[in-house]
């Protein structure tokens, strides 16, 4: 979150947001016109600030992945989701004021530089490139709109006490202190229909790709990657019909809306380049194309490898992938292993597993951290005593469920043969938008609306199961009887999208909002872990424990707006249930 009178680049902005009354008593609403009027290039910074609040939020991803039955934190119990919430106990409490922050940042940017038709370069002979800017930063502009917004419907989006379907109020440009405290909620079709029209201007505005150096394509080149794009732009079209479409947001099950989110899903698929096979997992590749919003972050951060690896590895180890997780990887053939062609062995679990598996995890014995025959460094010791478990090589860390996180370390130049802490050079890339995500949600929303995953509908380029198909190519399955088995009909292929979806993005910030829209939440399970120990003869034993519960009820598919904005705004009507 922003904080106030933050310095953008050389421009001094004052906005107010530690507080809602701190919003409206901030008397210095607007930039100083005449520093944004004279400024060029520089004033683009009004934009350019806000893609810090939407850069490298792994932290906040993995504390969304602690309310769900994915993991839980090393250190400390998830109260929140033992069914501890309410209007001042929410942890999304900050996406309310830093959208309407960015969305009166946007509209200074518009207002004082756009409508203004402020020059970025005075000299003659930059027309083209002016041009390019000048379009390029108002797409940008809209696109993170629709990005705020998009936050703000998929947070606070919900019925009222009536039953109405809401979304959040409107905002198309900048409000005065009163303006702001009347506000009303918009109905969530409005919601969606703003952000539509949004993105559609910033498509128009924007390259579909950022691609090529500077000199044979000004201001659209590859040194602009991070920024927003017309393909970012038609993957959050996908995104926000497919929870338009939800069982949570669609309480009538309007097929229309389902077909609907296909189609924007297959846009993009189309912009694409069609239906290709996802490039392997890689993240620290900075020009991998399935990123399809990656962020631009500082090379040499290795907060996220300190955190992450195991404490005989030099990490604190502070994400916990839970047993339920581990328990959701089919094994190598695809096959889940409670299914009877599996060719799981509980007394040798993690052996023959599916590919992501060994990708996403530490597990006891580990050794794959770079070689295909997982032989390059000393095997973690997770067992009763071993260097990985609490007491190990540090006595203050270690695992609450037997498992660590690897899920954004792989491929890296790391060497725990070393004694001190783990360094590395490579970038890390945040990826807001991806399209194994929108192969998903194709297929997800196409066995919605038409209920034959294997039959291609009319207007549809691609069936369900071919889509999902490529996800599931990608962890390693040439074939797939059990793909072809759950797409005979409607229920199963939907049981093993959701599971395709939860392995996929674990970790990503998505589980929790799945969950919800699915009306999910209050059947989860009860976190459990495992405890390993160490036989004579060098085997392991293992038995599941219990590690944190879980209790949500049917009102948490939706959440409650912040108390602070109800004491300021009587008009907000509350979501139902809180």
């Amino acid at each position: 979150m922003k904080l106030t009178n933050k310095i953008l680049t050389i421009i001094t902005l004052t906005i107010g947001i530690t507080s809602c009354s701190e919003f409206l008593e901030d008397e210095i609403q607007y930039t100083r016109e005449e520093v944004v009027t004279t400024s060029g290039l520089k004033s683009r910074g009004i934009i350019d600030d806000i893609y810090t609040d939407y850069s490298f939020r792994y932290t906040t991803d993995f504390s969304n992945e602690y309310l769900t039955d994915n993991g839980v934190a090393n250190d400390t119990e998830t109260i929140l989701a033992t069914g501890y919430w309410g209007p001042t106990n929410n942890p999304y409490n900050y996406v309310w004021q830093q959208s309407y922050d960015n969305i009166r940042q946007i509209y200074q940017y518009i207002d004082l530089v756009h409508n203004q038709d402020l020059q970025v370069y005075l000299s003659e002979g930059n027309q083209i490139l002016n041009e390019r800017l000048i379009d390029r930063y108002y797409g940008e502009a809209l696109f993170l709109k629709a990005w705020a917004e998009w936050e703000l419907l998929k947070v606070f989006g919900g019925p009222s006490e009536s039953g109405e379907m809401l979304g959040f109020p409107i905002v198309n440009g900048i409000l005065e202190n009163e303006e702001y405290a009347s506000l009303s909620r918009n109905t969530y079709d409005e919601c969606v229909t703003q952000i539509m029209e949004d993105l559609d201007i910033a498509i128009a505005k924007l390259p579909l790709v950022y691609e090529g150096d500077e000199n044979a394509n000004p201001a659209f080149s590859a040194t602009e990657t991070g920024r927003a794009s017309g393909l970012a732009a038609y993957a959050l079209k996908a995104k926000v019909a497919l929870y338009a479409a939800s069982p949570a947001f669609n309480p009538s099950n309007d097929l229309s809306k389902w077909e609907l989110a296909a189609s924007y899903a297959q846009e993009l698929i189309v912009q694409n380049g069609g239906l290709r096979s996802l490039q392997s997992f890689d993240f620290d590749n900075e020009t991998n194309s399935d990123h399809i919003w990656r962020m631009r972050n500082d090379r040499n951060n290795n907060a996220l490898e300190k955190s992450l690896y195991p404490p005989s590895l030099f990490g604190s180890g502070s994400v916990n992938p839970s047993q339920n997780l581990i328990d959701a990887f089919p094994d190598a053939n695809g096959y889940p292993i409670d299914n009877g062609l599996s060719t799981y062995n509980n007394k040798v679990p993690y052996v023959s597993r599916d590919e992501r598996f060994y990708k996403f995890v530490f597990y006891n014995d580990d050794q794959c951290f770079e070689s295909a025959d997982c032989s390059d460094f000393n095997a973690l010791e997770i067992y009763e005593g071993g260097m990985d478990y609490y007491g190990g090589f540090n006595n203050s860390l270690g695992t609450r469920t037997g498992y660590y996180l690897k899920k954004y370390l792989n491929n890296l130049n790391f060497d725990p043969s070393v004694t001190t802490a783990v360094t590395t050079t490579l970038p890390k890339v945040y990826v807001q938008l991806e399209l194994n995500d929108i192969y998903l949600g194709y297929a997800e929303a196409l066995n919605e609306a038409f209920g034959e995953p294997s039959i291609l509908p009319a207007g549809f380029n691609f069936t369900a199961k071919e889509v999902l198909a490529k996800i599931r190519q990608r962890a390693g399955l040439s074939t797939d009887p059990y793909l072809d088995i759950s797409a005979a009909n409607q229920s199963d292929f939907r049981n093993l999208l959701k599971n395709e979806r939860r392995i996929e993005l674990c970790f990503a910030g998505e589980r929790f909002h799945d969950l919800r829209r699915w009306k999910d939440i209050d059947n989860i399970e009860d976190i459990k872990g495992v405890k390993i120990s160490k036989n004579s003869d060098d085997t392991f034993s293992f038995e599941n424990i219990d590690v944190e519960r879980r209790n949500y009820e049917a009102k948490n598919y939706y959440l409650p707006l912040p108390y602070s904005e109800l004491l300021i705004n009587t008009n907000l009507k509350q979501n139902q249930g809180w």
